[in-house]
């Protein structure tokens, strides 16, 4: 099977241990899959291949680190909220590196201060940015701010996700 079949399959079974199981087990199906994510397939392929990558970054059964910089290039190459959302929410699986750390950073913050972004893409950007401020403390009050700006008509779980920032920094 090959995987954009694979995909259109995941698309309508929604079998997430036996997806997940597919891919560990199949490390070449694996590359394919990562692939129609980083080629920015047509929909529906890089949407359903983001989301696969979710629920394989939570179960930990296969290493993301190695794919780390190109999760990182996706989410400066598209606009795609879907693929945002999930690639993001993917990289807080993940421990965070050097590369482009800086743009990084300010896309993150972007990501929170463009009201348009879906409020899941704002979260995960929180929750990545804890991951700098704990290496780069000095970030801490700017950031604090930025989220509490953006606070205005957000959803619960922004408001969690601020909270959670704030016990999480207050602890640096």
């Amino acid at each position: 099977m090959n995987i954009k079949e694979k995909i259109l399959e995941v698309r309508t079974n929604r079998d997430k241990s036996a997806n997940v199981g597919y891919f560990a087990n199949r490390p070449d199906a694996f590359d394919e899959l990562m692939q129609c994510i980083f080629n920015l397939e047509e929909y529906p392929y890089k949407e359903y291949a983001s989301w696969l990558l979710i629920h394989i970054s939570r179960s930990k059964k296969i290493d993301l680190q190695p794919y780390y910089t190109r999760m990182v290039d996706v989410l400066f190459e598209t606009t795609d909220q879907t693929v945002l959302r999930n690639v993001s929410r993917s990289l807080t699986e993940m421990e965070i590196t050097d590369y482009r750390e800086s743009e990084f950073i300010d896309l993150l913050i972007g990501f929170i201060q463009n009201y348009e972004n879906k409020v899941a893409l704002q979260v995960y950007s929180i929750y990545l940015l804890q991951q700098f401020v704990k290496r780069y403390p000095e970030l801490k009050e700017e950031t604090i701010e930025i989220i509490a700006l953006h606070r205005s008509g957000k959803t619960v779980s922004y408001k969690v996700a601020e909270r959670n920032f704030l016990k999480f920094v207050s602890k640096l």
